[in-house]
């Protein structure tokens, strides 16, 4: 494939800048232009194209969600002026006629970005980058217009969001900085519209290529979160990052676990791997730091703390008095063999369960026998996308049409695979069999840790979770292979029901227009995080994807005023019909009740809670366009973008001129602000200014 795309960008650079005499049989007598050397009058296709660089610097100084990191650890900061982007785009547009009635377009690409990471430098197919992307025929049958092959279909009629605009998945690499027909993703379809009475017409749309959705940084390469993209949203940095991602924290668990278990062997007088821990269920993490003399707890458990190098009497043998948080801190963070030298969030120096920001912040009811089941844990990420067969389609029908008072208005259905990816979690044995989570409860005695009946005087209970097979039976990973956590990405079919439209009213000061998206989304999937569950080890109940129904909808109005200043407002809602936010507790919890709400897919974090999601995510944008100079060869835009939750903000000044008919330069300024965990003031540090130079022939 590379070879194909070498060979491609040769080529195109060939017809561009190739001397005649290369071309031509003969050397004329007169020097030849390249073009007149090709003739193109007399080609059965016209080829036209653009050429476009692109620089982009940052603004200040900061560092990406999921960074690339130097061989200590630390991760790579940027600093103002370091570059953000370095494109060079060529694009070939190629128009011919088949016969009398039909005609065929085409349009190819070579893209190299060379502050790009892996994945997002170069050409790479079904994204932004698509060396294809398009290629279709336009024909008719009667009065039915057909067209056919790789194309964008656009519904809706909002700016800058994609409600109704959902045929196409988007490519969010710049988070919106592109036009939205850059960052839509071409996809193989049929389209056929067919006129109804004097103003109508009704639209069928078939997409048999449903394996493609939207490219979200962070999760193109999940073995390594797409590290240094500048755009990696904090969910995916969760999900798949470095350092935060629980994909990179789960074989880490396992390194702990592994070690007490080698630990308390060694203690207790047992041999490692045969499932020492399963006996301290009555000891949880939280109550683990919070010991004083993790010696003496050993000791007045039966065992030896003395083989760990601990003192087993206060200090009176001469040997160190380790405190429980320092010894898990250590394990987790020392070097081996007094520790596994983790370099995920796994712990921080002190563990802070109503502050949480790292992994055992949040799991401070896990008992020290849970971790038996993570014993050499290990993470695998699964792609189970859907198969591009006829029958398995998306199909969407929209119904156009327009009043004599002037009123534009569609009615739209599309039953189709959500554009957004699901990722859920589970666990799988060291043989591929699908294994389920369970909790266990158990009552000790407060004095001793000793196991009591259920419902004793001042007894406390705990939760220990284990695996289970198919057949009920609980999973030994002991003797029958390390479990591992498994990320599943598949795909979601819904429904999706639209209205869209745009009125003109006339008055005296200027004419307003104004219009709409309502749209109703059956059937997605939405994060539920359950706080309690992870607090006692069970990652796969805590994280879940369930179904929810949203009414998306925006209402906006258009007025250019002072002759020629366009000025544009939208507000915006994405309301929850299904949203979540209320208390758990589980019996293992202490009595403590714990958060189980509907996540913030974009910025859900270990820093943040988890960021709940809002009922109504509702935002504001407010658009000015104005055109300066003669001819109007200037235009000068600002795009504002405003979150209504905490203020997070985009803000887009850009600048276009004309410099003459085939070249264009253009520069623009992206700054982010406001709520540091909101959908784009989350990307404050990636704030940036560029410019642009696009030739046209």
């Amino acid at each position: 494939m590379r070879l194909q795309k070498i060979a491609l960008s040769m080529a195109a650079a060939a017809v561009l800048v190739l001397p005649s005499a290369i071309l031509a049989e003969e050397t004329p007598e007169e020097p030849q232009s390249t073009l007149e050397a090709l003739d193109m009058d007399n080609w059965p296709f016209e080829v036209s194209g653009e050429i476009i660089g692109t620089y982009g610097v940052f603004t200040g100084d900061g560092v990406t969600h999921n960074p690339k990191r130097k061989a200590d650890g630390s991760a790579i900061e940027h600093d103002a002026g370091d570059g953000t982007r370095a494109e060079l785009t060529a694009k070939l547009f190629l128009n011919g006629d088949v016969g009398e009635e039909s005609s065929w377009h085409g349009e190819l690409q070579f893209n190299k970005d060379w502050e790009g990471v892996d994945g997002y430098s170069s050409t790479r197919l079904y994204s932004q980058f698509d060396w294809l992307r398009e290629l279709y025929l336009d024909t008719n049958t009667g009065d039915t217009e057909w067209r056919i092959g790789k194309q964008q279909v656009v519904w809706g009629k909002a700016d800058g969001v994609k409600f109704l605009d959902i045929i196409n998945p988007t490519d969010f690499r710049h988070w919106g900085q592109d036009s939205m027909e850059d960052s839509r993703i071409p996809l193989w379809m049929v389209t056929a519209e067919y006129p109804v009475g004097d103003e109508g017409s009704l639209q069928l749309v078939y997409v048999p290529q449903v394996n493609v959705t939207n490219q979200i940084p962070g999760l193109y390469d999940p073995e390594t979160g797409d590290a240094g993209q500048p755009f990696v949203p904090l969910g995916m940095d969760t999900m798949l990052g470095g350092y935060n991602g629980f994909k990179s924290i789960g074989p880490e668990m396992g390194n702990v676990a592994n070690a007490f278990d080698g630990a308390f062997s060694a203690a207790f007088g047992g041999t490692p791997g045969e499932g020492i821990l399963g006996g301290f269920g009555g000891m949880t993490v939280a109550g683990f730091t919070q010991l004083p003399d993790a010696g003496g707890f050993i000791a007045n458990a039966g065992g030896d703390p003395t083989v760990l190098g601990l003192s087993a009497n206060g200090g009176a043998d001469g040997l160190p008095v380790v405190n429980g948080n320092d010894m898990l801190f250590g394990t987790v963070r020392n070097n081996p063999p007094q520790g596994v030298g983790a370099t995920t969030n796994l712990m921080n120096p002190t563990l802070n369960t109503s502050n949480p920001t790292s992994m055992f912040d949040y799991m401070g009811d896990t008992t020290f026998a849970t971790f038996n089941s993570f014993m050499g844990m290990q993470t695998k990420y699964v792609r189970e996308l859907e198969d591009n067969e006829f029958d398995n389609g998306n199909i969407g029908l929209r119904y156009a049409g327009a009043t004599d008072g002037g009123l534009n208005y569609t009615f739209n259905y599309y039953y189709h695979y959500d554009n957004n990816p699901v990722i859920d979690v589970s666990w799988e044995g060291a043989a591929g069999q699908a294994l389920t989570a369970k909790g266990t409860n158990a009552s000790f005695d407060p004095a001793t840790g000793a196991p009591v009946d259920d419902g004793t005087a001042n007894s406390y209970t705990t939760t220990t979770m284990n695996l289970f097979k198919a057949d009920g039976t609980q999973y030994n990973n002991l003797t029958e292979g390390a479990a591992s956590m498994v990320f599943t990405e598949s795909q979601n079919k819904i429904n999706t029901f639209g209205l869209s439209f745009d009125y003109a009213i006339d008055n005296s000061f200027a004419p307003v227009i104004v219009r709409g998206e309502f749209v109703y989304d059956k059937g997605v999937k939405q994060p539920v995080v359950d706080l309690g569950k992870l607090s006692y080890g069970d990652f796969a109940g805590a994280f879940t994807n369930e179904d929810a129904d949203f009414v998306n909808y925006v209402i906006g109005l258009d007025v250019t005023v002072l002759t020629n200043l366009f000025v544009s407002f939208q507000f915006m809602d994405k309301w929850n019909l299904d949203y979540q936010d209320s208390e758990v507790s589980y019996d293992g919890n202490f009595g403590q009740n714990y958060g189980k709400f509907t996540a913030n897919p974009a910025s859900m974090s270990m820093s943040n809670g988890f960021r709940k999601a809002e009922e109504h995510q509702i935002m504001y944008t407010l658009f000015l366009s104005k055109p300066f100079m003669e001819s109007d060869v200037l235009r000068v835009n600002n795009l504002f973008l405003l979150e209504n939750e905490d203020g997070g903000y985009w803000n887009r000044l850009d600048f276009e001129y004309s410099w003459s008919d085939s070249t264009i330069l253009s520069a623009a300024w992206n700054q982010y602000g406001g709520d540091e965990y909101g959908v784009f003031g989350q990307f404050e540090d990636m704030s940036n200014v560029q410019g642009s130079v696009k030739f046209i022939f």
